[in-house]
């Protein structure tokens, strides 16, 4: 019985051709479009949940006041825990990115290496596994260290790296394990971990912070991601609020800090201040998906009801010989599936060629493995879903003809069959309205971003960082460097990336400073040529020198005299940064030193030690000459063995901080130019067959003497009318969604009107010209061709 029935389905298929490419064409672009984006959106979600505990994992996340937000907290908070019965375990993560590692000889000599500082608890909230080594304790002293796999080949190749030595910062450390190398849907990820008890005597040694001399002490150093481990019946709520009351009990109730706990499942798609920006971009990939699919389904529905009227004798006959409804219904489920499993087969194949090219847009490595079952499920949800919504109503329809009505011409169901099409069509190309618009506006949202006013100079400035023994010898490097050709100006700071300079403080007093202000402030080390190199605006008063006399004077920007609440003139105000008094001597225009989905805060400069991050502003003609010229002054003072010179262009960093943005926005791009062409492939074999229905009557009316744009108009009319209520109904909703998608911006695009007349005639005119190419095509056909059996 089966056998039969798809024997019939496959004489269905290969009789009606034209039919059968479209639909196959439709749905398997269209699973192969809904397959990549799941495959993406199912890599998103999937971050940090391979934990076997990730649901009881938390970070803690300090509120400083209604708009700052940190990333660290206080170390003594992993003390607090002790006394809170709901955390089952907690962590501290230190993280330093760019580190030089070496062998203990120096034989190798690597640089751009992330180490991390980790409690030994490590391993217990994170399953991370350990190739080598124990997991308790995972440590045996605070100079050991633990490499990654890969970290561990680089020095040691095929050797077990086991007991072996490597230098960081001038110290050697034992190898004591090896990790296996962290995942890439990891927030957390590193190249080697070493134990926070070598920070802890580090701290100490160096005279702690203040009064506090150690870490677990020190109350204002909010330094550590710290996550907490919750039994399974606690309330993240409730434990945050006892760490706050805790921390606050500590500081003799002089503080405002909110500590709150964010699930680690959330970490990667939700920023500490609850930005949701991330999130939104996978809803928007999820939707566009099922929507695809949708669209998909959508064609499938419409071209198989539009062939209703052919294929309705065909079942006439089938019922007066016997055959059931039931039986019926089953033919058309089986043509469906047969016709699904050839566009599964080559949506497959679509997937397997296009992977490589979508990884490259994506920034991601996404897998497409038979054997992965993660994989089989997208596939099967989306395979599933939309065969079921593809072939259920066609099929109810087809088998409900009934035998007597068709035989007589009469079809009850042909005006709500049509009517439905209708329907279907104003979804479809309301769905493509709604992308054409989002396809303008995140295009314009990306290239305004890029573009602007940063209120500093990004162009032909690079930065690298000295060895600490060219800082001792600045000057020499300053002066032979200032006597190159290629170079317009040097500054030296301890700002390793301009576009995101996240160093803050709360250590800022100032006379009738409110109690309980909570202001914090971000700090930058600077000399006298930082300024004027980068290109940042001086509104009042002067710049700091770079010399000994200036260690009491301050510069800040306009957001920090305005938190402070100072009226002008701010030149001569004084204020005391971390228990140093001094005077404000210069305030900058506020210029973006964070990303762009935050607004500009208060920042202050000062001068009290070197910083060993130099920043060089070139030309265009001489970039290369003036890198050339800082390597060399980098390897005079390296030493022997020195780490790898490496260099970055500002405005390659802040491209960098986009990358992500601009490689969605562009995928999002490229899948709404699917979704549409999917449309018009819909809607150009619905025309196909309206012309096909209509042939005679086109015949008559040519005889007639209707000319050829008349039988255009009369032909795409019917469909231009449904674009036109589709673009009418699409354009409230892609206002909506874009404006709720732009308010995750500080600086973002107005939407304007013209986009949607935009949007408008482009959907207008991608159906205007699918639907005339059959239309043009009838009306210049030859009339007796068409009436020759009449």
């Amino acid at each position: 019985m089966i056998k039969n029935y798809f024997k019939t389905a496959w004489r269905n298929l290969k009789e009606h051709k034209f039919h059968t490419f479209v639909n196959i064409s439709g749905l398997a672009f269209g699973l192969a479009t809904a397959i990549l984006l799941l495959l993406w959106v199912q890599h998103e979600r999937s971050y940090d949940r391979f934990h076997k505990d990730y649901s009881r994992i938390h970070r803690i996340i300090p509120h400083m006041d209604a708009n700052t937000v940190w990333e660290g907290v206080p170390g003594p908070l992993a003390v607090y825990a002790q006394s809170v019965p709901e955390v089952e375990a907690i962590v501290r993560v230190m993280a330093w990115s760019g580190l030089v590692l070496a062998t203990g000889d120096r034989s190798t000599v690597l640089d751009d290496f992330t180490v991390a500082y980790v409690d030994s608890t490590f391993l217990t909230l994170f399953d991370f596994g350990l190739l080598k080594g124990k997991t308790m304790p995972l440590f045996p002293d605070p100079n050991s260290i633990i490499l990654t796999e890969s970290t561990a080949k680089k020095f040691f190749g095929e050797d077990d790296p086991m007991g072996k030595v490597l230098q960081l910062r001038g110290e050697n450390f034992t190898v004591a394990g090896v990790l296996r190398d962290f995942p890439d849907n990891s927030s957390l990820a590193f190249d080697a971990v070493q134990p926070m008890a070598h920070y802890a005597q580090r701290f100490t040694a160096n005279g702690g912070n203040g009064d506090w001399k150690t870490i677990d002490t020190d109350l204002g150093n909010y330094a550590f991601k710290t996550f907490v481990k919750l039994h399974s019946d606690a309330n993240p709520e409730t434990v945050g609020q006892k760490f706050t009351q805790l921390y606050k009990d500590a500081r003799n109730g002089e503080s405002t800090t909110v500590f709150k706990l964010q699930p680690l499942a959330d970490q990667h798609l939700v920023s500490v201040d609850g930005n949701t920006s991330a999130a939104r971009m996978v809803q928007v990939f999820l939707l566009i998906a099922i929507l695809v699919l949708a669209i998909a389904a959508i064609n499938y529905v419409n071209l198989t009801t539009a062939r209703a009227l052919v294929r309705a004798r065909e079942v006439g006959i089938r019922k007066v010989v016997g055959a059931s409804k039931v039986q019926l219904f089953l033919q058309f489920i089986a043509e469906t599936a047969l016709l699904f499993c050839f566009a599964l087969l080559i949506a497959i194949g679509l997937i397997v060629l296009l992977l490589p090219l979508y990884n490259n847009i994506a920034g991601k490595q996404l897998h497409f493995s038979l054997a992965n079952t993660e994989m089989w499920k997208v596939v099967g949800y989306s395979a599933v879903g939309t065969l079921v919504a593809a072939s259920i109503y066609p099929a109810l329809l087809l088998s409900g003809f009934q035998p007597l009505q068709v035989m007589k011409g009469k079809m009850a169901s042909g005006r709500s069959a049509s009517l439905l099409r209708k329907v279907l069509v104003v979804f479809q190309f309301s769905i493509s309205m709604v992308l054409i618009v989002a396809t303008l506006v995140i295009s314009r949202q990306m290239a305004y971003m890029r573009k602007v006013d940063l209120g500093y100079d990004k162009s032909y400035v690079f930065s690298a960082s000295l060895p600490d023994a060219a800082v001792e010898h600045i000057d020499a490097v300053k002066n032979e460097l200032t006597n190159h050709p290629g170079i317009v100006s040097i500054a030296l700071s301890n700002v390793n990336d301009i576009t995101n300079m996240d160093n803050s403080t709360g250590d800022l007093d100032w006379p009738g400073k409110p109690e309980n202000s909570g202001l914090i402030i971000s700090q930058s080390l600077i000399d006298g040529n930082f300024i004027p190199t980068m290109g940042i605006e001086l509104l009042e008063g002067r710049n700091l020198t770079g010399t000994a006399a200036d260690s009491n004077l301050y510069v800040v920007n306009e957001a920090a005299v305005r938190a402070m609440g100072l009226t002008p003139p701010y030149v001569g105000t004084p204020i005391s940064f971390h228990d140093r008094p001094g005077t404000i001597v210069g305030v900058v225009k506020d210029f973006n030193f964070k990303p762009l989905k935050e607004k500009i805060s208060p920042l202050l400069f000062f001068n009290w030690w070197t910083g060993n991050r130099l920043y060089v502003r070139t030309t265009a003609a001489e970039a290369a000459n003036a890198i050339k010229a800082v390597e060399r002054q980098y390897k005079k003072y390296a030493g022997d063995t020195p780490a790898p010179f490496r260099y970055e262009f500002v405005d390659q960093q802040f491209e960098a901080k986009y990358r992500a943005d601009q490689r969605a926005g562009l995928l999002f791009n490229i899948f709404a130019c699917i979704a549409i062409f999917i449309s018009c492939l819909g809607l150009l074999g619905l025309s196909t067959y309206t012309v096909r229905q209509r042939v005679k009557e086109i015949g008559i009316r040519k005889v007639l003497g209707a000319s050829v744009s008349s039988i255009v108009g009369l032909l795409s009319s019917g469909s231009l009318w449904l674009i036109l209520i589709s673009v009418v109904l699409g354009t409230p909703i892609a206002w909506w969604t874009m404006s709720n998608w732009l308010d995750d911006f500080a600086y973002r695009i107005e939407i304007q009107w013209w986009m949607f007349v935009v949007a408008g005639l482009a959907a207008l005119l991608i159906a205007l010209l699918t639907v005339s190419f059959q239309a043009i095509k009838a009306a210049v056909a030859n009339p007796v061709d068409s009436l020759r059996d009449e």
